[in-house]
């Protein structure tokens, strides 16, 4: 089976939609969003519907929580608190209630495979794992890592392998290998900040155990103009085209 895992949408229909095109090209036969489906961006309903429609399992991300209420607002800079309540006051009363539905991870044992937003110690905390001595944190968790563990939320492209107590940063296109557990940032659809402008999901294959970030490009000018349309702060459009 090949899983496309996406992640950290923010309300890019633009960026959203192409992905989604992506993966039928491909022939992904599962497709999971780890969340942050809402924020920053211009578009949340027509995310929220199209996801509705074509993913398998969403996840809440940091941003969904903040927006429907369950996570504080204090936590976020000025600006994005501002569209976080520009977002709140558009989302359609469906779409509000589809988010406060959705849970903060899922397991497949299955596959052997686990989906976070953030890290998987206490997932409604949203924590980074960004470098190695966060993700070493993580091999004192007795449980709830499974095999290959996907996340969201740092919107990078990093990679690390566990073989015992050992942690190795292995990012790129890789095979795992038997024996090793596998910890990986999905990267970002709607706003990638790992210099590259490109969105970016992962295609994961369970058979061969196979795994690749995948880029593409969108229009990224009709997305940032209607960040502006809708009186958003600049630096969200700006960032689009650079991807920081």
């Amino acid at each position: 089976m090949r899983l496309a895992i996406i992640s950290d949408i923010h309300a890019n229909i633009q960026a959203l939609t192409r992905v989604l095109h992506k993966c039928d090209e491909i022939g992904a036969d599962e497709i999971i969003c780890l969340g942050d489906v809402i924020g920053y961006g211009g578009n949340p309903n027509e995310c929220c519907e199209l996801l509705r429609e074509r993913c398998e399992v969403v996840l809440m991300g940091n941003h969904d929580a903040a927006v429907i209420g369950v996570m504080d607002t204090d936590y976020y800079y000025e600006a994005a608190r501002k569209a976080l309540y520009w977002t709140r006051g558009e989302l359609s009363e469906e779409n509000f209630r589809w988010l406060y539905s959705l849970p903060y991870s899922h397991l497949r044992e299955d596959i052997d495979c686990a989906f976070f937003h953030a890290a998987p110690i206490l997932p409604s905390a949203f924590y980074y794992v960004v470098r190695n001595e966060e993700a070493e944190a993580l091999t004192r968790m007795k449980t709830g890592l499974l095999g290959h563990n996907f996340i969201g939320h740092s919107h990078l492209t990093t990679t690390y392998e566990y073989t015992g107590k050992r942690v190795k940063d292995v990012s790129g296109n890789y095979r795992c290998k038997a024996g090793a557990r596998y910890l990986v940032n999905v990267g970002s659809v709607g706003q990638p900040r790992d210099r590259n402008p490109d969105s970016c999901f992962v295609l994961f294959d369970t058979e061969t155990r196979q795994m690749a970030h995948v880029r593409i490009d969108y229009d990224i000018a009709s997305a940032a103009a209607r960040i502006r349309q809708v009186g958003l702060d600049e630096k969200f459009a700006r960032r689009l085209a650079v991807g920081v």
